[in-house]
């Protein structure tokens, strides 16, 4: 089924570069810069191979797993709706792991590495996390969820997060209550002091709001991070983290 659903979100993510870009241009927002595209370009093509890659691995993973627990849930609509919850939890500490742990985020530094804020920044992943993704999903198999179930929640929550990437999107209203929209994204990705290590949901805002991770955006984010690597140098945006964590060792 995932296989049917992933080309019409990719589709759908290039018309959306697309037609942002040319927005951009007809309005002269500079919101894009061919070289930066390109390196989320990059980045995004080796996160798609590793996350095919490691997709078969995860779900044998998860079915092993899920033999050990004398625990099973049934598929139903209250089961996934738990289940994304829960898929919720586990992101959101995993996120936010990623930037308080050194090694983690010697990781995940590659997807802030752009001063930019589109569409097309969503596809800079940080692709070598899907070394150890894992790790952090094994509750969810062992609570007795079909491990389909888990990769299907999981696979479509990950897509969501593209259309958080943008500057083009006002703040909406109600929904900023409980969904992480492009105006929390926006100041995730900024480095102005009052908005660092902030909002680290991906679907969902409430963990933030639980755990004191929340910040409205109130002023301009400034993209990028405090210690930005050459950004139209490919090598060195991918090394960064690791050369900055081995001078702190």
């Amino acid at each position: 089924m995932l296989e049917k659903i992933a080309p019409f979100f990719i589709g759908f993510i290039i018309l959306c570069i697309i037609a942002e870009a040319v927005y951009s241009a007809k309005k002269k927002l500079g919101l894009y810069e061919i070289k930066d595209t390109w390196t989320s370009i990059y980045f995004g093509i080796l996160g798609v191979v590793t996350r095919i890659a490691f997709k078969g691995i995860n779900l044998l993973f998860w079915i092993w797993l899920a033999a050990l627990t004398p625990l099973k849930i049934e598929t139903s609509v209250l089961s996934i709706a738990v289940l994304f919850l829960l898929n919720e939890l586990i992101y959101y500490w995993f996120h936010r792991w990623s930037h308080e742990i050194p090694i983690l985020w010697a990781t995940h530094v590659n997807h802030h590495s752009s001063v930019k804020m589109n569409f097309s920044v969503a596809a800079r992943t940080p692709f070598l996390n899907a070394i150890y993704h894992i790790l952090f999903w094994i509750p969810l198999p062992l609570l007795g969820f079909s491990p389909l179930d888990i990769l299907a929640v999981e696979t479509i929550s990950f897509f969501f997060a593209f259309v958080q990437h943008t500057t083009v999107i006002p703040k909406l209203g109600f929904f900023e209550w409980f969904l992480n929209t492009p105006s929390h994204h926006r100041v995730h990705h900024a480095m102005n002091e009052e908005y660092i290590n902030k909002n680290y949901g991906n679907v969902l805002i409430i963990y933030d709001r639980l755990f004191g991770t929340f910040k409205a955006e109130q002023h301009q984010p400034v993209y990028g991070i405090t210690k930005n690597p050459i950004r139209r140098n490919i090598v060195n945006i991918t090394l960064h983290g690791w050369k900055e964590l081995n001078k702190k060792s």
